[in-house]
């Protein structure tokens, strides 16, 4: 009991010391994904986009044996960067759990959110549609984004 409850308080210093600044130079070094999943879909299930500088590289691949991953660049406007970047509550997402609800249960489907930055990683799953309060910011900048690649062949 004791050994558990020694982890659990160094887990949470060190996530405090981690990510003890909102937006400790996000501006120019975090990388951002954001997806959706559906696991009993036919065409395109999973949809995955991740932005690394300027750059939104978005791929979407098929289940099953055959992924026939398609994969599509472009490089984002310094406004849209700017505002996603602000959105980043490292503090925030750093006390999420890993994984919310119960993500594409019944088919329902599943997004994620995942911050890298200065070497860590967080990564949030959560049930399609159901954005935690704290992450709503960010995801609803980073949709526009993602659906700017509906035409991506």
């Amino acid at each position: 009991m004791k050994n558990k409850n020694f982890l659990y308080i160094t887990f949470i210093l060190i996530s405090i010391i981690t990510f003890s600044c909102k937006n400790q130079d996000l501006t120019t070094t975090a990388t951002i994904k954001y997806g959706t999943s559906f696991g009993m879909c036919v065409d395109y299930c999973q949809r995955e986009i991740l932005l690394n500088g300027s750059k939104a590289t978005f791929a979407k691949s098929k289940n099953g044996n055959n992924p026939d991953t398609k994969t599509c660049t472009k490089e984002l406007d310094e406004v849209t960067l700017t505002a996603l970047r602000k959105s980043i509550d490292m503090n925030a997402i750093s006390n999420l759990p890993d994984v919310i609800g119960c993500p594409d249960c019944a088919d329902g489907g599943s997004e994620y959110v995942e911050i890298t930055s200065n070497g860590k990683t967080k990564k949030v799953v959560f049930e399609y549609g159901k954005t935690p309060p704290s992450l709503i910011d960010l995801v609803s900048k980073l949709k526009p984004v993602f659906q700017s690649f509906n035409d991506c062949k």
